[in-house]
């Protein structure tokens, strides 16, 4: 914003806007100068979105915080200093309102009970399955036998339904234990 630019003519809303007329104006401008939506338009188009964004965030930086849009209007009107000087602390951008506590669970989740030695068992299954599957095999092609073979394959698809089936009635019972 160029000393002696009004604010609001930068963001084109008049000097009543309410605080949410000024930040929706500052996110449409925003959105239409940022540099990296002209990334594709040449090095002049980046450049000129570069200037008119800085010319925003600037009136952003005015006009979004209470304080110095405060200061702006009374130098305005008594004819006095424009702005204060800029609050190091002062974000341009407010992603809006913080999120309601109350929306957020109290505690995190935790399962009702420990798992009992036969859950984590079944939790381990799979892994083993698989695991035994692969020395089974391995076994059948060291001593080439066919019964070990078939017996690899049955493990192997049995470690395959453990992975599927078992977190699924982990989650039947889940849904058992809450309703």
């Amino acid at each position: 914003m160029h000393p002696g630019s009004d604010p609001y003519a930068v963001l084109g809303v008049r000097p009543g806007a309410t605080a949410d007329e000024l930040r929706r104006a500052y996110l449409a401008l925003a959105r239409r100068h940022h540099p990296d939506a002209h990334a594709d338009d040449g090095a002049a188009a980046r450049a000129a979105a570069e200037r008119r964004m800085q010319e925003v965030n600037a009136a952003w930086a005015v006009l979004g915080d209470p304080v110095r849009r405060a200061a702006y209007d009374e130098g305005e009107r008594s004819g006095g200093p424009r702005t204060r000087p800029a609050d190091p602390g002062f974000r341009p951008f407010d992603p809006g309102p913080d999120p309601d506590p109350a929306d957020a669970p109290d505690t995190p989740y935790r399962p009702t009970s420990a798992p009992t030695g036969r859950a984590r068992a079944a939790r381990l299954a799979p892994g083993l399955l698989f695991a035994a599957s692969v020395v089974v095999m391995a076994g059948a092609a060291v001593l080439s036998s066919a019964p070990l073979a078939a017996l690899s394959v049955a493990l192997f698809v049995a470690s395959c339904v453990g992975f599927v089936v078992l977190p699924l009635l982990a989650l039947s019972a889940a849904r058992r234990d809450e309703g």
